[in-house]
């Protein structure tokens, strides 16, 4: 018996499933994994509530509302709504009429780590075109009672991943959409592209965009996705990386010519962006 599924729901009308998995040892080593899930049609006094729970669990609101309290807050999700909770924190919801919902239950190796980012975001509450949302796809998965680890697996993450995607800014395609950036970010930018092989600091962009430092820098990740000074390291390191495989020209010349201040800080740089492969090796590599 599953102690963490209450023996009666009152107000549980009608419900598919439960669908339950049991994945392999191997499979919750190294993959994303459902533990259960399913569809139910429910009404007042309908409600749960649980204090722990080691899984993270999904809804798909297909009909009415549901009410969620997690986290000291409180929100409603309506027909339409997808959200995500973490169960090892305290979560309750419930509902005051007949609502239809799918649900999964799920767990692995980073999911922590990939939902940390997401609330981090946006908090518990989201919705996806229908072409996006791929809970019906696992539950029909589920239902098939087959063994299908590593096609779950992709679905969770295809799921979790178009939840963080939708955070994003509206600006999806931001090189192709260069005009949809504001003008004063877009001179930044322009400006790191054309000097980044000179010194270029917070300061000098903040003046260039006519914008206070502190104000400039939350502009510039809201728009690029990343910090002024990480966008200008990784624009460095794409050069470096152009140069060391398309010319002579030695480390230490590349080095200067990608602006670092020193072979030192290059080398570690690089290394760290390449999972600890030197500029050196890098080089050397077949492409």
């Amino acid at each position: 018996m599953n102690y963490y599924i209450p023996k009666v729901e009152p107000g549980l009308k009608t419900k598919k499933g439960l669908y339950f998995y049991e994945p392999s040892e191997l499979t919750k080593k190294l993959y994303f994994y459902v533990m259960w899930g399913g569809e139910y049609i429910v009404d007042a006094p309908y409600s749960i509530r649980r204090d722990y729970m080691d899984s993270f669990l999904v809804f798909y609101i297909k009909r009415g509302s549901m009410q969620f309290h997690y986290l000291d807050q409180s929100f409603v999700a309506s027909k339409g709504d997808i959200v995500l909770l973490d169960c090892k924190e305290k979560n309750n919801y419930s509902v005051t009429e007949e609502a239809e919902f799918q649900f999964i239950h799920f767990a692995g190796k980073g999911i922590q780590d990939l939902y940390n980012e997401i609330y981090q975001r946006n908090g518990a509450l989201y919705r996806l075109p229908s072409h996006k949302n791929n809970i019906p796809t696992i539950l029909s998965l589920l239902a098939s009672d087959q063994e299908i680890d590593f096609n779950i697996s992709l679905e969770i993450y295809q799921l979790l991943g178009n939840l963080l995607e939708s955070t994003r800014s509206t600006f999806e395609s931001r090189d192709a959409n260069m005009t949809k950036i504001p003008p004063e970010i877009q001179a930044a930018v322009t400006y790191i592209n054309e000097n980044f092989s000179s010194k270029i600091t917070i300061e000098k962009l903040s003046e260039i965009s006519n914008l206070s430092t502190s104000h400039f820098c939350r502009t510039f990740k809201k728009y690029m996705g990343t910090s002024p000074y990480q966008y200008l390291l990784n624009y460095r390191l794409i050069q470096a990386k152009n140069l060391l495989v398309q010319t002579n020209l030695s480390v230490e010349q590349i080095s200067e010519d990608c602006g670092f201040y020193g072979i030192g800080h290059f080398i570690k740089a690089f290394s760290k962006s390449t999972g600890g492969m030197t500029p050196g090796k890098f080089r050397k590599l077949c492409f």
